[in-house]
């Protein structure tokens, strides 16, 4: 007899969190469509999550735990015993070299779910500070711009604007939800500034199309402030009340004027006047900010320029302008770090990234696991991450990983960073266990929901169990006394007077707290002056710029000598793929369909693929100071002169083989992924 039901979850694959609807008989996924009824996503749904039944049943699907033997050959083991080998190892290491010796990283399948806080936990108990995260090289730098700017990250209400600027930013690519959004707001009137160096979808739909060399977009910026200010477009009410350091900031952008930027950025100076104007003269206005801005060697004081911008235009926490919206007060998983001599690897570096997130910055482990400095590092677990992808200089990192005396990599399939672990551990799926959602940093809305778990794990276990059975194995584990996930959750939601069976009753998501405006009025800003800090003595403390300064990428024409400069042209790497989330998925069948996405491309403009005598379709060779890749050209008007675009994720041609982690963001350490000089030859 057959047995079907429908359950409503939330998608976990990206972080756009879209509403699903599975559809399951007798315990097996057989359909995944959208939630029509949802606050955000209102029905739609990617490729990815339409070919979830396929990725479950993948025949390439990880199935069991897996040992590396002596010959590199791979057997498979009982799950009890992986645990024994993980344990007794890691032991055996902090016995010898102390808690620190061990590193542990979740990836970006981590981000926003509660396992990462289990690890974070388990790291701390155990006693090592080296717990990082796909934090340190995406979403932190933003966030701990606009936290000391601001004290918060915004976020953008584009249904309730009238000018929307995306910066650095491609929504169709990364979270169609988003370009839905605006979609709705751009038929309500509002404008569109897109700030890309690519020609992008929505740049073709756009009122204004700024196109700044790639690492310039804190000149840019600037040089926003500097006309809002000339022109007195700025809210001289809220800076006057809300604002420390403006005086100083109107001293800075004097040197950025339109003629300057235009000679820094390539963008015309009265398109720089324009967009200046058209955001500083309409109200509401938001900006959403992408990675592509972070991920430059001067991208934390550019993040910190664009929270300027929205502050001085008086357009925080206005409908339409940058909301400042909390997420859900759950009960902490925090436990003091049982090893308080140690400082995780990166505190020397970048000391406010490490203190403020208490993670280890995961671009330089490599470099603490080949040196032994500041001490030996020789075991690392990896959860949901696939670091030899997408971690900048894979050379170094493969090097480092080999290195290692023992590695254990907890994934759905045998990934380029599994391939060089001593145990592997097949992991669930978000559809095989139950997972909170917040939209508040989605949306803007206050809504908690509940993401049931659908179905019995088709192979493998959750992270939540692999991290309680470890913690037992190891004697720990009365840090974690919960059976499942479910027991989990309810502790987390004990301090909102909940638990998962109140979630169960609110498919859409439990609104926790009301909408309101001006919320600063009230109480002031998180930050140490209550205010909007432009001008900051907490960075000024550390040693650091305490104004939003422009610094040129480390990599950068302008910066190299004639000759030299000759042939280079900067990379931007990193493109996404709509059917694929960074290195995953180009095993599944029906994504590899998409015309878009088949092979990686390099995206060079004509007139520059003449010049290196390479024609649309040619292999051509990309090579940087760090290493080469050998992949196909593609040739297109939509980039411009002098750049090249190419995307990450892929082994063949791997983006990262090209890549530095050397030249790092001083405040973050996030590597330049997006401004690189490279040469570009045909191949032979």
């Amino acid at each position: 007899m057959l047995h079907s039901n429908d359950v409503t979850g939330t998608c976990g694959i990206c972080l756009a969190k879209c509403g699903i609807v599975l559809t399951v008989e007798n315990g097996r996924l057989i359909k995944v469509s959208g939630d029509k009824k949802h606050h955000f996503s209102k029905g739609y749904i990617c490729p990815k999550a339409r070919a979830l039944p396929e990725i479950l049943y993948a025949p390439d699907r990880l199935s069991a735990p897996m040992k590396k033997k002596a010959s590199g050959d791979w057997e498979k083991i009982p799950y009890s015993e992986a645990l024994e080998i993980i344990a007794r190892k890691l032991e055996k290491i902090k016995s010898e070299c102390g808690a620190q010796a061990l590193a542990l990283h979740s990836g970006q399948a981590g981000v926003g779910k509660e396992y990462h806080l289990h690890l974070r936990r388990f790291c701390a108990v155990l006693g090592t500070p080296n717990y990082s995260t796909a934090g340190s090289h995406c979403h932190y730098t933003k966030d701990l711009a606009n936290r000391t700017v601001l004290g918060t990250l915004p976020v953008a209400d584009y249904e309730n604007s009238r000018c929307i600027v995306l910066w650095g930013c491609s929504p169709l690519r990364s979270s169609p939800p988003y370009a839905l959004s605006i979609s709705r707001a751009l038929k309500n009137g509002a404008k569109l500034i897109v700030i890309d160096p690519r020609q992008t979808a929505l740049a073709r739909r756009a009122d204004l199309h700024l196109q700044p060399r790639p690492g310039t977009d804190g000149a840019l910026a600037l040089g926003f402030l500097n006309v809002i200010l000339q022109e007195e477009l700025y809210s001289k009410s809220f800076v006057e009340r809300w604002v420390i350091g403006f005086d100083s900031l109107a001293e800075l952008v004097k040197g950025f004027s339109p003629a300057a930027v235009e000679k820094i950025t390539g963008v015309p100076r009265d398109l720089v006047v324009r967009a200046a104007r058209l955001y500083g003269s309409t109200s509401p206005a938001c900006i959403n900010q992408g990675v592509s801005v972070e991920l430059q060697t001067n991208g934390f004081q550019t993040s910190r320029a664009i929270a300027v911008l929205q502050a001085v235009t008086g357009n925080l926490d206005i409908k339409g302008g940058a909301l400042l919206v909390s997420p859900a007060r759950l009960t902490s998983l925090r436990v003091p770090l049982q090893n308080q001599q140690a400082k995780p690897v990166g505190h020397d570096r970048f000391p406010l990234f490490c203190e403020t997130y208490g993670e280890a910055q995961a671009n330089v482990l490599s470099d603490a696991i080949l040196t032994g400095k500041p001490y030996p590092i020789r075991a690392m677990i990896i959860v949901g991450s696939n670091p030899v992808l997408t971690w900048p200089n894979s050379s170094r990192l493969k090097e480092a990983l080999e290195k290692l005396e023992f590695l254990v990599v907890m994934d759905n399939f045998m990934t380029e960073t599994a391939k060089y672990a001593d145990i592997v551990i097949p992991a669930a799926t978000f559809v095989e266990r139950s997972e909170l959602w917040d939209g508040a940093g989605i949306s803007g809305r206050h809504l908690l929901g509940l993401a049931p778990k659908a179905l019995e794990p088709v192979s493998g276990v959750s992270e939540y169990k692999f991290i309680r059975d470890l913690a037992q194995m190891m004697g720990c584990g009365e840090y974690f006394p919960w059976e499942d996930e479910e027991q989990a959750l309810d502790y987390r939601l004990e301090r909102m007077g909940l638990t998962c069976r109140d979630l169960r009753e609110h498919p859409q998501g439990y609104e926790y707290a009301a909408f309101a405006e001006k919320k600063y009025e009230q109480r002031g800003f998180n930050t140490p002056s209550g205010k909007v800090e432009i001008y900051s003595e907490r960075l000024k403390k550390y040693g650091y710029d305490p104004l939003p300064v422009y610094r040129e990428p480390a990599e950068s024409p302008a910066a190299a000598p004639g000759q030299a400069a000759e042939g280079l042209l900067v990379l931007s790497s990193g493109a996404r793929h709509l059917q694929y989330h960074h290195s995953r998925y180009r095993n599944i069948e029906s994504l590899r369909r998409y015309r878009s996405g088949r092979e990686p491309l390099v995206e060079m403009h004509p007139a520059v693929a003449r010049g290196c005598g390479v024609e649309d379709g040619d292999m051509v060779t990309v090579e940087s100071a760090r290493g080469s890749v050998t992949l196909r050209a593609h040739l297109t008007e939509t980039v411009p002169p002098g750049t090249a675009f190419m995307p990450h994720g892929w082994s063949q041609a791997n983006a990262n083989e090209l890549t530095d982690n050397q030249q790092l963001d001083p405040v973050t350490g996030f590597p330049p992924y997006r401004s690189l000089l490279v040469k570009i030859k045909k191949l032979t």
